[in-house]
């Protein structure tokens, strides 16, 4: 993949690895604290997941400033980069004013999104978190910014070391904000946000430092720069479309459940969810650096390198999805009871569906990539306009039959059809044949995979009784855990490609 990255891979893969054991500690350390009251805990998910739209709040600017500017750094064009940052992130702050807005009106009446608040202790709660969130939004620019900074240089590293001690005190807090006798949700999620706002001043500092960087011309060119515009809006506007879909695919989830069935079948939805977001985050991580990579052979103008590399991506970075998505898959039932207790018995099957979502994250993600880096318009359309399409049409067909359950299925089903789509795109850009692949990605893996299901079955009987317990949930998080590693063992010792590729990356890290 490049000796000359493989050092940042390994930072950025390092501290995202320690991220996300702290993440995973988060969701087994705070998610119990903060589902000990199912009414409030709803709210609260119906509120937060609210928030994941900003993300979105840039029209598609940021992802298509963020191809150009690593085109511009690979070029050593540190004044076009600039001017494209601050053009993306003029765009993003003038729509998170309309979120501050809206934000800010939900909190005086929060039954507009939120339906079933009937105590005055959930009404209260849904003000409180939303007026936190209205306050907190701006945070989001400086956040966008600064990981654009960091990204295009192969950099993350120094943004996941700043989150890694913020996430830290997040979750040391949970035992101050949620005691005996003590539930102050409203209280927690405040200070979460003050704490991801002295993180983000630190970042800054250290990639002045390390960078030199020159944040004054940053914000000097904090302004609309027609030029700049016109180079991105086609791409920013095929992103702006992707947004939306991704939107109406996958962000009103909660809200929708939360307006047909009430908040505390939203809580049970999201002990699935949470564990598809987990799996997100971390294939995010896996596949972002390669965003920069993908925009640097634009940058040169090397197709074959590009070609070679993605090839590399999607055949090595095949087991490291699959397999450990079977493992959670088949332990789903242990882990759930164990985690949240019988309570939530009805989130398992849910839970497994939404986690087989990301099977084909392999071929999907550096896909995705791809067709951003090489501006293939067209099929980036296709695919996004079938996932919202799959999704509410299942739905809406299914829900009288299968109720909650339904936006479950159809997550799936609308994943694995793009997935498919993706996985076309791919065999077209390689050029090679469905069998060749299948020869290529898919039979290494059959050992690996056998023994993950074989001895997923074999457990099964084993922790039928298990109850709700931290002992409990370490037992089964360490089965799973091991099931992956040796999973991951009988890949390497099967697969002589994967040998190669480590022995390469351990002798660079040796040099």
């Amino acid at each position: 993949m490049g000796s000359n990255y493989t050092i940042n891979y390994i930072k950025i893969y390092l501290w995202q690895s320690i991220s996300m054991v702290l993440n995973f500690l988060s969701m087994f350390v705070v998610v119990p604290f903060l589902s000990s009251n199912p009414q409030l805990y709803g709210v609260y998910t119906i509120c937060i997941s609210t928030s994941i739209f900003l993300a979105y709040a840039d029209l598609g600017f940021i992802n298509a400033g963020q191809k150009y500017a690593a085109e511009y750094f690979s070029q050593n064009n540190r004044s076009e980069e600039i001017k494209v940052i601050g053009f993306s992130g003029f765009i993003l702050f003038l729509f998170l004013l309309l979120f501050i807005v809206g934000f800010a009106l939900l909190s005086l009446k929060p039954d507009l999104l939120i339906s079933g608040l009937d105590d005055v202790t959930s009404y209260k709660t849904a003000s409180s978190l939303l007026l936190v969130l209205a306050l907190s939004t701006p945070l989001t620019l400086l956040q966008r910014m600064l990981q654009m900074i960091c990204g295009i240089r192969l950099a993350d590293y120094i943004v996941q070391r700043t989150n890694t001690l913020a996430s830290i005190i997040k979750i040391c807090a949970v035992f101050w904000f949620f005691r005996v006798e003590h539930y102050d949700i409203v209280g927690y999620f405040l200070f979460t946000q003050i704490i991801t706002f002295l993180s983000l001043l630190t970042t800054m500092y250290i990639v002045k430092k390390q960078f030199n960087y020159d944040f004054i011309a940053v914000f000097k060119s904090f302004k609309f720069n027609r030029n700049v515009f016109i180079k991105t809006k086609n791409l920013a506007f095929t992103s702006l479309f992707m947004t939306v879909s991704w939107i109406l695919y996958y962000e009103l989830d909660s809200v929708a459940i939360g307006k047909i069935f009430g908040a505390k079948d939203v809580a049970i939805y999201a002990i699935g969810l949470t564990l598809l977001s987990f799996s997100r985050s971390i294939f995010g991580i896996l596949f972002s650096p390669f965003n920069a990579r993908f925009n640097y052979f634009i940058g040169k103008n090397d197709e074959e390198g590009l070609r070679t590399f993605y090839l590399q991506v999607t055949s090595l970075f095949a087991p490291l999805v699959i397999l450990p998505i079977l493992a959670v898959c088949m332990m789903t039932g242990p882990l759930v009871i164990s985690w949240v207790g019988s309570a939530y018995e009805e989130s398992i099957h849910i839970a497994q569906y939404l986690v087989l979502c990301n099977l084909l994250a392999f071929i999907s993600y550096p896909t995705g990539i791809l067709l951003m880096a090489t501006e293939q318009i067209k099929k980036m359309y296709l695919v996004n306009t079938l996932l919202p399409f799959v999704f509410w049409i299942g739905i809406g067909v299914s829900i009288h039959y299968l109720g909650l359950v339904s936006f479950a299925v159809f997550k799936l089903v609308a994943f694995l059809i793009a997935g498919v789509t993706y996985y076309y795109f791919m065999l077209k850009y390689l050029k090679i044949s469905f069998s060749t692949s299948l020869k290529a990605i898919f039979k290494p893996m059959l050992i690996p995979v056998s023994f993950i299901l074989v001895s997923s079955l074999s457990l099964l009987p084993y922790l039928q009784t298990m109850e709700k317990s931290k002992t409990n949930l370490l037992t089964v998080a360490a089965m799973i855990g091991g099931l992956i590693a040796l999973a991951f063992i009988l890949q390497y010792a099967t697969s002589k490609t994967i040998r190669n590729r480590a022995k390469q990356i351990i002798k660079q890290v040796r040099t």
